[in-house]
């Protein structure tokens, strides 16, 4: 499940945030109360910068760095994985 504001890298590898939309139906009694949730693919600029960061956690994964992205969505957090037998000692 989706929420506002959520960026996602969609299947055809572009990137996109999700938006909460009102739907207006013109003689409906509820027109404008109806929400949608949607993808809006973004601009092309920030697909890069996107992409970019992306590669960049990707090098940091494969040199065994874990990436957690913390609690409040405003930050990384960089620590190197324990080895198995560094974690039974």
């Amino acid at each position: 499940m989706a929420y506002d504001g959520e960026l996602v890298k969609m299947q055809n590898g572009r990137w996109a945030r999700f938006q909460r939309c009102q739907v207006y139906r013109p003689g409906v009694a509820d027109a404008g109360e109806t929400m949608l949730l949607i993808a809006v693919e973004l601009e092309e600029r920030y697909q890069q910068l996107l992409d970019d960061a992306a590669d960049s956690l990707a090098e940091y994964r494969s040199q065994g760095v874990q990436v957690r992205l913390a609690p409040d969505a405003q930050g990384l957090t960089l620590q190197p994985e324990m080895s198995v037998s560094a974690s039974v000692n």
